[in-house]
């Protein structure tokens, strides 16, 4: 059987330049970027996608007539891949970031454990929030959203053009103070309710001196900070659906 060289590099820049998209998303989408996630299993996920979306894919590019304008395709389509990802990653990051905080208000901070997926020491509080973002996300069919996202990607910003500017980056950068704002929102339920509490304990103290208040205060703060948390977890479900809603508004914002 006699294999055309020309037919051969077409073919396969038909499916590279897929795959160089694909491979910047998986590069910091969560769930999917975690160690968890052997990088074998990525590869033959990442691959896979790119053999699917190369017959809707017109593409004139080939490696075949290979230049330094490439180059700068490469980067491009790498870096439209990634910003995807990082988007979603932010989003994700709100929820780390705000169980930080109750953790340490509610004296929950030394309660840690390491990440296995990031391999970082984090309080008890945000691996809840962390799980319960990951199972909305699923639940929300948010997996199958970014792929759709990442398909229409290919029709609204063709291979072979250039569309991700100062603007986008920008517009990504912006998010990522919209993080910082989120995560005060997730909060601060818990921030505000434990101040009352400290408040009410310092009345006490003005009240009845002889009473220990730091022997008996940091097992009632303990024990009404996770109180707090499992009252405000229905609201903290609404936040997960809005930000992830929010989140993949700024995605499909970057395709256009």
């Amino acid at each position: 059987m006699n294999l055309n060289y020309q037919t051969v590099i077409s073919q396969f820049s038909q499916v590279i330049w897929p795959l160089l998209r694909i491979s910047g998303l998986f590069m910091t989408m969560p769930l999917i970027s975690s160690v968890l996630v052997p990088m074998r299993i990525r590869l033959v996920f990442a691959m896979t996608l790119a053999f699917l979306c190369a017959p809707a894919i017109s593409t004139s590019l080939s490696f075949l007539h290979f230049n330094s304008a490439y180059v700068a395709f490469i980067v491009h389509e790498l870096l439209l891949g990634l910003l995807m990802g990082f988007v979603l990653q932010l989003v994700f990051q709100v929820f780390v970031l705000g169980g930080q905080v109750i953790a340490m208000q509610a004296g929950l901070g030394f309660a840690t454990m390491v990440d296995p997926a990031s391999k970082a020491s984090v309080p008890l509080v945000s691996q809840l929030y962390l799980m319960m973002m990951s199972l909305t996300f699923l639940s929300l069919n948010g997996h199958l959203a970014v792929l759709d996202a990442l398909l229409s990607s290919f029709r609204q910003m063709p291979v072979g053009t250039i569309g991700v500017g100062l603007s986008a980056i920008g517009s990504v950068l912006t998010f990522s103070g919209w993080m910082f704002k989120e995560a005060v929102l997730v909060s601060l339920p818990a921030i505000l309710s434990l101040l009352i509490v400290n408040l009410a304990f310092g009345v006490m103290t003005r009240v009845a001196p002889q009473l220990n208040i730091f022997s008996m205060g940091f097992p009632i703060t303990l024990l009404m900070g996770i109180v707090i948390i499992r009252i405000s977890l229905p609201g903290v479900s609404a936040q997960i659906a809005d930000s992830l809603e929010q989140g993949m508004q700024l995605i499909i914002g970057l395709l256009h």
